[in-house]
């Protein structure tokens, strides 16, 4: 499994298509797996049901804000990547659910969010044997078209797992929103995923 802190030279040298799939699929590869790393040992359970204040991350590089609720752990990667983190539960060693913003720079190329879900699909496809695409779908994020497919598939450690991943182009960069849960929770948090999407604004230059 790669190593999802740094990004092999080898990537770099390939095509900036190829590079977008490399990157995005070591996104799904590691957090489909919440045991690959110690940021990840204090996952917890989503709690929809308790009225909670928002914060809101914004990314001056890249130009973008997202809300995400208060007492969630944020973690900020070098290689473009947020980490947005519930708490996890009292009689939980790991969270069922997480949500991660990764930002792909595309210099001098003009991928689509339809070209980009396509690729990464076919990339996952390849790493996950029981793949199952069980929809997708176009919706806008804050203006812009974005592809949105929902998928599950069985990570590292043996366990089902169900993932909604967003993706919109803007400028230079695709950005790629992933939500993952585990099959039994997915629907309960699912709304707050949604919530969190669609809190994503594009911030002017």
């Amino acid at each position: 499994m790669y190593d999802i802190m740094t990004i092999p030279d080898r990537y770099l040298q390939k095509s900036i298509g190829k590079i977008l799939i490399s990157m995005v699929i070591l996104v799904f590869l590691f957090h489909m797996n919440p045991l690959i790393s110690k940021d990840l040992l204090i996952f917890g359970f989503f709690h929809e049901t308790q009225s909670q204040s928002k914060l809101t991350h914004t990314d001056s590089k890249f130009h973008y804000a997202i809300d995400f609720p208060a007492n969630w752990e944020k973690s900020v990667k070098i290689n473009n990547e947020l980490i947005l983190i519930a708490p996890k539960d009292k009689d939980s060693v790991s969270s069922p659910a997480g949500l991660v913003v990764k930002v792909v720079p595309t210099p001098g190329k003009n991928i689509s969010a339809n070209s980009a879900s396509k690729e990464i699909v076919s990339q996952i496809q390849k790493e996950h044997k029981d793949f199952k695409l069980e929809s997708s779908d176009t919706l806008t994020v804050d203006g812009k078209k974005a592809v949105k497919v929902v998928f599950t598939a069985t990570d590292s450690k043996l366990q089902n797992r169900k993932a909604m991943q967003v993706a919109v182009s803007n400028y230079e960069n695709i950005y790629v929103l992933t939500y993952k849960a585990s099959l039994d929770k997915y629907n309960t948090f699912e709304n707050t995923a949604n919530d969190m999407i669609g809190s994503f604004k594009f911030l002017p230059k």
